[in-house]
């Protein structure tokens, strides 16, 4: 029985292929043969047309209108590609029935009418089997990597949740940590806070006690110093290098203050050169005139006021100070070099500063002073020890000049500088009352009262016991200084001191001159000739209680 003849089995008349009408030309593709030859016969099935529609006549050739009736049949009659691929696919599903159909007479085995279904739901069997097996094992792995990968996101949520715990343990730590630490700062600061106001109050009770002792100590000095002034002796030298050290503060006070701001302002430096051209030349025109001591310390009188009066009171202060060391600068100058000459020249300088102090300069005297010092340590009858200064310091601190400047020059810039502070200090204040132009209704006694002490007599006495003491005593230039004391202030002494002061040249004559006390033990010439003029002094002075001709002229005014 020729299989291809044969249509689908009876169980699978449900499978219907569709039998379009009319025309319906199908041809199948090359896929559908099989080996022993076509499973669907390859064959055309032509419809007939409707001869009414063919042609008008038999034979005849066809109209138009029948050729258009003829393609639109045809049209409707063609399969759609969806229709035609569906059949294409149950051939193919087909095929292999049919070949195991075509091999079944050869084995002489006639199959059983429900052999390729068989077949079919083995395959399809099989085919479930492994689709079931590759399902399986996809879901397997799915459910692997599902597993591990939650297990994955529960051991990074469990780490978060760790990190979490020990961070907040440590920020809990930390916190405790800091607690612990504030509570030991504040502890630590209160006990610093309260050590530091017991030892304030320590200090304060120290500081009461030492002060209390400071005042007895102070006061007891003072008795002491009162007591014992006048008696010489090691305290004399403490007492002198105590004042050497503050003048040497008040001159550097002048030069690293008053002078650079001076130098720093255009406007003050001007003032102070218009002052300088006031003050120079009035210095050294004075004389011993009663007219131009009035005429002179009128006009440097009204420059230092004018100085003092600006309405600055930073720009006052600081003119007015240094009109007064330029002052100063201009009376030690004619100093060193007109009375070292001429030592009566000395008197008129020295009216002209204490005439100055009645009129209400008496800073002139702390900034003079100042000067003093620095340039003649003798005023003091002092001498600073080297220590460890140079040669050159130390001769600048003696008063020698930056170059080798011979003894002689020495002494005779000395001996001037000296002559006029001992002028100051024997010049009587009733003496220059007059000339200096008090205020009115101001007596001589208040105008006196702020007048620096040391310009006042009593410097006479401590100047005489100081140069007595040594080590003073025993320098070669002493002699000299002695001399010029007695020149110029020697009367004033005999007078202000009497059987005090007789004593003491007295002892100056016996021993100091008799025993050469007095000076260096070795003497030079001009040591010895001061020494002999000394002892013709004080001789004279021990026959006749007074100087004679040895004390210099120029002591009262000239008219």
């Amino acid at each position: 029985m020729a299989t291809s003849d044969r249509g689908p089995p009876s169980h699978l008349s449900a499978v219907v292929r569709p039998r379009p009408t009319g025309r319906y030309i199908y041809e199948s593709s090359s896929d559908e043969d099989g080996e022993d030859g076509e499973v669907w016969p390859r064959s055309s099935r032509r419809f007939p047309l409707l001869d009414s529609d063919a042609s008008s006549d038999e034979g005849g050739e066809p109209t138009s209108h029948a050729r258009r009736d003829v393609a639109s049949i045809r049209l409707a009659n063609e399969m759609d590609p969806w229709d035609q691929w569906e059949l294409t696919c149950r051939e193919r599903a087909w095929k292999p029935v049919h070949r195991a159909r075509s091999v079944a007479p050869s084995t002489g085995l006639t199959p059983a009418p429900d052999a390729g279904v068989d077949e079919i739901n083995t395959i399809l069997a099989k085919f479930q089997l492994q689709q079931q097996a590759t399902e399986k094992k996809e879901r397997e792995a799915f459910e692997k990597r599902n597993a591990t990968l939650w297990e994955g996101i529960e051991a990074a949520i469990r780490q978060a949740e760790q990190r979490a715990a020990q961070e907040a343990e440590q920020l809990a730590e930390a916190r405790r940590k800091q607690e612990r630490a504030e509570a030991e700062a504040k502890r630590a600061r209160e006990a610093e806070l309260q050590r530091i106001e017991d030892e304030k109050k320590a200090a304060a009770a120290r500081k009461q006690a030492e002060e209390a002792r400071q005042r007895e100590a102070e006061a007891e000095a003072a008795k002491a110093k009162a007591q014992n002034v006048f008696r010489g002796g090691e305290h004399v030298w403490a007492a002198a290098k105590d004042e050497y050290e503050h003048w040497q503060a008040r001159m550097a006070y002048i030069k690293t203050d008053i002078l650079p701001s001076i130098a720093q302002r255009p406007d003050w430096r001007k003032q102070c050169f218009t002052a300088k051209r006031a003050i120079t030349p009035k210095v050294g025109q004075l004389t011993n005139s009663r007219a131009e001591i009035v005429r002179i310390t009128a006009a440097i009188g009204a420059v230092l006021q004018q100085a003092r009066d600006v309405p600055d009171k930073e720009a006052s202060e600081r003119l007015y100070y240094w009109c007064l060391n330029h002052l100063a600068k201009c009376l030690i100058r004619q100093a060193e070099q007109e009375v070292a000459a001429r030592q009566e020249t000395a008197f008129p300088l020295a009216r002209l500063v204490l005439g100055l102090f009645l009129q209400g300069h008496t800073a002139l005297g702390d900034v003079l002073m100042a000067r003093l010092v620095k340039k003649c340590v003798w005023v003091l009858a002092y001498l600073p020890p080297r220590g460890s200064m140079d040669e050159a310091e130390h001769r600048r601190r003696l008063g020698f000049k930056p170059w080798d400047e011979s003894a002689q020059s020495y002494a005779s810039r000395m001996t001037g500088i000296c002559a006029l502070y001992f002028a100051c200090l024997q010049t009587p204040l009733a003496s220059v009352a007059d000339a200096s132009g008090l205020p009115a209704g101001q007596s001589l006694a208040e105008a006196a009262k702020p007048i620096p002490s040391v310009f006042r007599p009593l410097r006479l006495w401590v100047w005489q016991v100081r140069a007595m003491t040594p080590p003073m005593a025993e320098q070669a230039f002493i002699v000299g200084v002695w001399c010029t004391f007695l020149e110029v202030a020697g009367p004033c002494v005999c007078t202000r001191y009497g059987r005090q002061g007789a004593k003491m040249w007295s002892l100056l004559l016996d021993e100091g001159v008799a025993q050469a006390k007095l000076g260096a033990r070795e003497k030079d010439d001009a040591q010895k000739a001061a020494l002999v003029r000394l002892q013709l002094m004080l001789e004279t002075w021990r026959t006749t209680q007074s100087l004679g001709d040895h004390v210099s002229r120029g002591r009262e005014m000239d008219p």
